[in-house]
């Protein structure tokens, strides 16, 4: 458990979601009209948007080591950005096979920039296989913003290293591997969604039915709480970290995590999109706020406004992030405090009202 968990996590608290889960106050009716929106409107849908546009930057990853040039390149990465909304979407919504895929892992780890060095500077072929077989931190979405993107020096010192002999070759086979993996990985967690395939919509939605994968309903909105509330941390971690708040107060710039691409405040801003819909649905109407405006609307009235008040705030940061960080710091601290409040009252009020039995995290915004 992080600190953050243990300042949330006070005794008083941690007695009433005790008492909370000892009992259901919710209807099974609701709860299933939930289970079964969420998988099949909500989540399906961003797996297969994730597939497709992977699909399309390993495409453009291909037509990179083909003919590197200033347009290929900027396809490259105008495709890798659009792979990051439906992947940062899906951040409040990673239950089930993502999970068992590990998934997250596979495709979005804090990369080695060092042990990425390494590899290219070695002679190990980069095969989409060996690629594949690298450890986390060397492959995915990270690692490929690491090749792709230099927010200080620009694209021409990108396309440079790209096109320098030998060393430019290498790099570009490493795009393509990666990209290629990286698809490969979309379409395994997509595939188990869908419900010809792996069906897992059908189990999500028949939760609570004999020899399925959650034998209680309550099984599976315990996931669905309890991943909210780590999608949330981690958005809070993410912009707690460049601030300093774990290291005495001073900004530290090379915590953001997606800087070389300057893509962080986009990509909390698809992480709150994910948040949106997994509380109100994808029309807005629906969603887990339903659940909860069953016996409690005012609570349903302030999760709204505590995601609107994120919003709001992260739309007032300036972009980019890491200039922010130093020039305008009161907007990053304003929309990190306003994260911790909806973290707070989705971990106690939401908790307590569902019946949910809260799990320790250990998220570290990876």
């Amino acid at each position: 458990m992080n600190r953050l968990s243990r300042r949330l996590l006070s005794v008083p608290l941690l007695l009433s979601l005790a008492l909370a889960g000892c009992g259901d106050s919710q209807g099974t009716t609701l709860r299933s009209a939930f289970l079964g929106e969420l998988g099949e409107k909500t989540i399906l849908p961003t797996y297969r948007d994730f597939d497709t546009r992977t699909g399309t930057l390993a495409t453009a990853l291909v037509e990179l080591e083909r003919t590197p040039t200033e347009a290929t390149l900027a396809t490259a990465q105008a495709a890798w950005r659009s792979v990051r909304e439906p992947w940062g979407i899906q951040e409040a919504l990673h239950i089930g096979p993502s999970e068992e895929l590990h998934t997250g892992a596979a495709v979005d780890q804090v990369p080695s920039t060092s042990g990425i060095d390494t590899l290219l500077a070695g002679t190990t072929p980069l095969t989409e296989q060996n690629v594949a077989e690298l450890g986390a931190n060397r492959k995915g979405m990270m690692a490929m913003e690491y090749v792709l993107f230099d927010s200080q020096a620009g694209n021409t010192a990108v396309l440079t290293r790209l096109t320098e002999g030998d060393a430019g070759a290498r790099r570009r086979a490493y795009l393509r591997a990666l990209g290629a993996v990286l698809h490969t990985n979309a379409v395994e967690v997509h595939v188990a969604w869908e419900p010809d395939q792996g069906n897992y919509v059908a189990q999500l939605a028949s939760a609570g039915t004999s020899g399925g994968k959650y034998a209680t309903q309550k099984e599976a909105v315990d996931e669905i709480v309890n991943r909210l509330i780590g999608s949330v941390e981690v958005a809070e971690l993410k912009l707690s970290k460049p601030l300093g708040f774990e290291t005495g107060g001073t900004v530290r710039p090379e915590e953001e995590e997606a800087r070389r691409s300057d893509n962080s405040l986009a990509d909390l801003t698809h992480a709150l999109v994910g948040m949106e819909r997994l509380w109100t649905g994808p029309e807005g109407n629906g969603g887990l706020a339903r659940v909860v405006a069953a016996t409690n609307k005012n609570l349903d009235t302030t999760v709204r406004g505590e995601l609107a008040a994120v919003r709001s705030a992260l739309e007032a940061i300036p972009p980019p992030l890491r200039t922010a960080l130093l020039q305008n710091r009161e907007s990053v601290e304003a929309t990190r405090a306003a994260l911790s409040n909806l973290r707070a009252t989705l971990a106690s009020e939401v908790v307590a009202n569902l019946g949910v039995t809260l799990k320790f995290n250990d998220n570290d915004g990876d």
